[in-house]
């Protein structure tokens, strides 16, 4: 899954934006069309770089990654440098073959699931689309294949995690995330005004409480208590960092975009605070050279934002790092 996968380091790579569906709420602005993505010489390259910054975990998400057709060989590369996988899928393409070809390379597969079945075929503009999630989760499971299930929540489809759960749990799924909807991408035209408040947030967080009491699932919401935000600084990028650490230490996610970019956190942040292009120089190279006091800047001046602001007890940090980082100003400079 995108993030913290418990205290682990997180290179996430999408190596295509070609999806075989358009969703309303997609970050990134895949779909048919769309065939920007990342040689595999230049990924193997990258994931071998992120394991000796001290990445442990490599993220492939996209686009939908089972059409990219390196796709195994990218997650034996992680393997071979020593890193767990994932894998994040909307699971319409999921034939057996397909699931064949990662089978053994794959640690966890994260299957997009975003409501109940009228509302996930709304959001994949696909009808069937629900049904063919549920397929895929099956087969993955039957493949022997541990299951996750990673749900955006909008304003209005937290009431509907208790249907997810139980569609999920008895597909076989073991997990379920999650994540806001962030005004990004296709999301920014298509679903404005769908971004969870603050009650949506504590709602969602009560129904994951009763998912993991009556289906014994594991559970994750990508929103942080404000008592954690304002007592652990470091925890959010936001408190002075040492020089010698390496980068996978204190910077997680760390992404590659289908078009080659590395940036902080997460896909679209502003190019800023990107380090560069794995295009045009190696990961090694870029991380080396980059100047990460903007960005450490930016942290320390958000989390100040936040932890003096009114925003509600949870707080999507990752999404509003996005968004501070489009503002247009100066960030705080220093370590």
């Amino acid at each position: 899954m995108a993030g913290h996968t418990g205290g682990r380091a997180v290179l996430q790579v999408h190596p295509t934006r070609l999806c075989n569906l358009r969703c309303l709420h997609c970050y990134s602005s895949s779909g048919p069309d769309v065939t920007e993505s990342v040689p595999i010489g230049v990924l193997s390259r990258v994931v071998r770089d992120a394991a000796l910054l001290g990445y442990d975990v490599l993220n492939v998400s996209g686009g939908e990654p089972f059409l990219y057709p390196e796709l195994p060989a990218l997650l034996r590369a992680a393997r071979d440098a020593g890193m767990r996988t994932t894998v994040t899928t909307n699971a319409v393409a999921l034939t057996q073959r397909r699931i064949g070809l990662v089978r053994g390379a794959v640690d966890l597969v994260a299957v997009s699931l975003d409501g109940d079945r009228a509302t996930h075929d709304r959001i994949r503009d696909q009808p069937g689309a629900f049904e063919k999630a549920l397929t895929g989760i099956r087969r993955l499971t039957e493949a022997g294949i541990p299951v996750g299930v990673i749900t955006t929540l909008t304003q209005g489809n937290a009431t509907q995690l208790g249907d997810v759960a139980l569609a999920a749990h008895g597909a076989g799924a073991l997990l379920l995330q999650v994540h806001p909807l962030e005004p990004e991408g296709a999301a920014n035209r298509l679903m404005a005004g769908e971004r969870p408040d603050a009650v949506e947030l504590a709602y969602a967080a009560v129904e994951l409480g009763r998912i993991a009491e009556e289906h014994g699932m594991a559970v994750q919401l990508d929103a942080v208590p404000r008592t954690m935000l304002a007592r652990s600084p470091e925890a959010f990028m936001a408190a002075p960092v040492d020089d010698p650490l390496p980068l996978g230490r204190w910077l997680t996610p760390l992404v590659v975009e289908a078009n080659g970019a590395a940036v902080p956190v997460s896909y679209g942040f502003d190019r800023r605070y990107a380090l560069g292009n794995v295009g045009d120089r190696p990961l090694a190279a870029l991380a080396a050279e980059w100047d990460p006091a903007p960005f450490l800047g930016l942290c320390r001046a958000t989390w100040q934002r936040l932890v003096d602001s009114r925003t509600g007890p949870l707080v999507p940090w990752y999404g509003h790092l996005l968004r501070a980082s489009r503002v247009r100003r100066s960030a705080t400079a220093g370590r």
